[in-house]
């Protein structure tokens, strides 16, 4: 037995459209659950925990990772990593 074509008797061809040339909102912001707050915790609970390492970040903060956050402190100058042996430690500057 055939099924019937569902959906409107006449055909519209729809076209995607791409974002607006100087959009103020990048990837990042659209994403749901990351507040802006998250780069103030993470530099707060650094400047408390001098030379703490990034899987401790992680799990105080309930995060599955925190690199971005971590390299825009660094870009901004914020705090520095250093290598110890095999560990990397974070200080606020």
């Amino acid at each position: 037995m055939k099924r019937k074509p569902q959906g409107p008797k006449t055909k519209i061809k729809t076209t995607r459209r791409s974002p607006a040339k100087g959009s103020s909102r990048s990837v990042k912001a659209a994403k749901p659950g990351r507040p802006g707050n998250q780069i103030e915790k993470v530099l707060s609970l650094i400047g408390a925990n001098p030379g703490i390492r990034s899987s401790e970040i992680n799990r105080l903060l309930n995060l599955e990772q925190s690199d971005g956050l971590r390299a825009t402190l660094i870009r901004r100058g914020l705090i520095r990593k250093e290598k110890d042996g095999s560990a990397v430690r974070y200080y606020v500057v």
